[in-house]
């Protein structure tokens, strides 16, 4: 699995990856939602929060983790029919009404579960992709780890209250940030309204969104936005509302999410209030990346796997806010000379400011570089594995060379050598022939 990584990454370009709280200056009491943050959705730069790494309950934006990670694993076009454990959702919850040995598409189960946030459609992508919604859960959590979300636990695939099921505000825009990496997952995102056929145990159902922002400012005048791009609504008791909101100016894209809000137009309110202010206070800024290309050791478990050379790219672009300039910015390379396998998409570099903000908190935060992982055919066999010997960096054949080269150089001395006493000889000879002729006459 990871080898396959190593390959893909030859040609791929790694996402960024950012750890940073920053606060810009949006009065908390002027946002209802009790935790809540903006992240850049390009970089991972979180822009502003409040209480975004306290843990709470999420409702359905789980299902953003559902689909994203079902639709890695499955083809939309492929059929499925709901299994006993798929049907057994709660009726009291929000659900299509599917029952056992009902047959659908995958891409029914998409639509259904983001944008009628279907209970049902979400247990059965989990039971598609995995064979359980045990072993999915399982497989969520990997992938929470995978993502760094350490204030994360998911129970179950649909967000229904259970102990152990949370996320944070800052955790949840980084689910978002990785869902919206996956091929497709935007179509289901961004949906509207979709209708599915007849199937053989039930009639057509069609069913649209209930997120009030995404359909724009012309379909709901009241909390309609123009910017946003696609979104998830979520509602338990215990939760309240949640949602995450995707916008974009057309030149930044934002990701918004906001926790717990006591009523359901304070999620828009808060939302729409949030992404305008950081639509209206970040800039996009190209920071250079003066760092020489790297080589670094990979293992695999106690055995080298091979070598990697990292080219770190030429600049980067992360969002300031106005009082923080291009100058105020340092980069650092934190390239280590040796990595395990699993961690090569934590290489590194480290940004710090060298000037204070009174919008945006100026601590230091690490991204991963955009960067080519070259594989060298000395080290690598066709099979794309690396040699278990040392032959790679033990260059046996210099001993071989050296010896030869010495007595090559020697040989080459005692030819000159010889090759001067015979002419000095011959010269020698030549003088005392004109001698013996001088006295002949």
């Amino acid at each position: 699995m990871f080898k396959k990584i190593i390959a893909f990454a030859l040609s791929a370009v790694m996402a960024f990856s950012l750890n940073i709280s920053v606060f810009a200056a949006v009065p908390k009491d002027e946002i209802i939602s009790e935790t809540w943050c903006v992240m850049d959705a390009k970089t991972g730069q979180i822009l502003i929060g409040g209480d975004e790494d306290k843990k709470m309950e999420p409702a359905s934006i789980t299902k953003i983790l559902t689909c994203a990670m079902a639709l890695e694993r499955l083809d939309p076009k492929a059929e499925y029919t709901f299994s006993k454990e798929a049907a057994s959702y709660d009726y009291a919850s929000t659900h299509l009404a599917f029952s056992e040995g009902e047959t659908c598409t995958v891409e029914d189960l998409l639509y259904g579960a983001m944008v009628e946030s279907a209970n049902d459609c979400a247990m059965a992508l989990a039971d598609a992709a995995a064979g359980s919604q045990l072993a999915f859960v399982r497989l969520m959590n990997e992938k929470l780890a995978e993502l760094g979300c350490t204030g994360s636990h998911f129970s179950n695939t649909t967000g229904m209250p259970e102990m152990n099921h949370y996320t944070t505000a800052r955790d949840m825009a980084i689910i978002t940030k990785y869902a919206l990496s996956v091929p497709g997952f935007m179509t289901y995102f961004s949906a509207w309204e979709w209708t599915i056929p007849e199937t053989n145990k039930n009639s057509q159902r069609t069913f649209g969104t209930h997120h009030a922002m995404i359909v724009g400012s012309q379909y709901n005048k009241s909390f309609g936005y123009d910017y946003a791009t696609g979104g998830k609504l979520g509602w338990t008791e215990e939760a309240m509302h949640t949602a995450v909101t995707t916008a974009t100016n057309g030149e930044i894209e934002l990701i918004c999410v906001v926790m717990k809000s006591k009523h359901k137009n304070a999620k828009y309110k808060d939302s729409i209030k949030l992404l305008d202010y950081c639509f209206e206070n970040f800039k996009s800024a190209e920071i250079p990346v003066s760092v020489k290309k790297s080589e670094l050791t990979v293992y695999d478990g106690e055995e080298v796997y091979g070598k990697m050379t990292v080219y770190p790219m030429a600049s980067i672009n992360i969002l300031l806010s106005d009082d923080i300039s291009v100058s105020d910015v340092s980069v650092k390379a934190n390239i280590p000379e040796y990595c395990q396998l699993a961690d090569v998409s934590k290489v590194a570099l480290e940004i710090s400011f060298n000037k204070s903000s009174e919008n945006m908190l100026t601590e230091s935060f690490t991204l991963s570089p955009e960067y080519h992982i070259v594989k060298e055919s000395q080290v690598i066999s066709t099979d794309a594995e690396f040699e278990t010997n040392e032959e790679s960096t033990f260059r046996w054949w210099i001993f071989i060379l050296i010896p030869f080269g010495i007595i090559a150089a020697l040989i080459i001395i005692i030819l000159i050598i010889r090759a001067y006493n015979i002419r000095k000889y011959k010269k020698l000879r030549r003088h005392r022939h004109y001698r013996r002729l001088g006295h002949d006459r």
